[in-house]
């Protein structure tokens, strides 16, 4: 069997793209991270990385064992620190993934009181939605995630939990010429900024205007980031759909508004997804529970 110093060692080559690198982050000699991976290859039977001109690149066998490798290592420092704070020890640790929704409702709150309670672990804030994040989480990166539902069913390798139900709102900028519009009829015709956040981005415009029998506006931008998304929709004419609590933040509220139109739009719950089989260590778990506290929602291990 590889022994800890093995994967570790692979890790942090596949990590580098680069032995020189991966030796001088881990503190060893280029010979010796070299001879690592050589003997990582003969216990496996196959070879895991090949050197190119520029850098080391995975092999179909490295790249797979890489997931593996990565979530070993992980769960491995994941049990050291779930045994030292079980004492009552706080300190290792927590690293999520959250989307907008959460970075604007709770987080503040939340994070305050973690911060509080936890003021020796390490948090680790990543900005995102499920399917750019999932790679993460399932190697044992993420304790957590926090967002929209996923679109498309995760399987029995996830547990996920509602945490409230959300609503969605056209979003635009202050005086917008439209702003007087009082049908999704009335803004066909608009600039649209989509998010990104189903897997076709189609879908998400179907599932508003199609709803409602109107043809689906066609799409010209995508914007995956929160502040690019802020910066068009307030000083532009382009419109977005977007939870409500985009409109609400003290944040933006100055910069940006809804249009009051008639129809309600759907919009995805928001849940926390969690490996099925794995704990969250004692410091994950209270930074879970006081973002869900912060959305008014007493913690409870209930499957959505």
């Amino acid at each position: 069997m590889p022994k800890l110093h093995h994967l570790r060692d692979f890790v942090a080559i596949a990590r580098a793209e680069s032995v020189r690198s991966a030796a001088r982050s881990l503190g060893l000699t280029q010979p010796a991270l070299t001879r690592s991976l050589r003997e990582l290859e003969l216990e496996i039977g196959g070879v895991l990385c090949e050197r190119h001109a520029r850098g080391i690149v995975l092999t179909p066998l490295g790249e797979r064992f890489l997931v593996r490798a990565q979530a070993s290592l992980e769960e491995l420092r994941r049990g050291m620190e779930e045994a030292i704070q079980s004492t009552g020890n706080m300190q290792g640790h927590v690293a999520v993934a959250l989307s907008s929704v959460p970075v604007l409702t709770t987080l503040p709150t939340a994070f305050a009181a973690f911060r509080k309670a936890c003021p020796e672990v390490r948090l680790r804030i990543v900005e995102g939605l499920f399917p750019a994040v999932e790679p993460l989480l399932r190697d044992g990166r993420l304790d957590f995630y926090l967002g929209p539902r996923p679109e498309r069913a995760v399987g029995a390798s996830y547990r996920i939990d509602l945490m409230f139900k959300n609503e969605r709102i056209v979003l635009a900028r202050k005086n917008h010429p439209l702003s007087k519009a009082r049908s999704i009829k009335a803004l066909l015709d608009a600039q649209w900024l989509v998010t990104g956040l189903r897997g076709r981005l189609e879908e998400e415009f179907d599932e508003q205007f199609v709803a409602f029998g109107l043809q689906t506006p066609r799409i010209f931008t995508v914007v995956e980031s929160m502040l690019a998304l802020l910066t068009l929709v307030s000083s532009t004419d382009a419109l977005a759909f977007l939870p409500r609590q985009w409109a609400d933040t003290p944040l933006f509220r100055d910069l940006v508004q809804p249009i009051a139109i008639r129809e309600t739009l759907m919009a995805p719950d928001i849940v926390q997804v969690t490996r099925a089989k794995m704990p969250l260590t004692p410091a994950a778990e209270t930074f879970s529970v006081l973002l869900q506290r912060a959305a008014g929602r007493p913690y409870a291990h209930k499957s959505a």
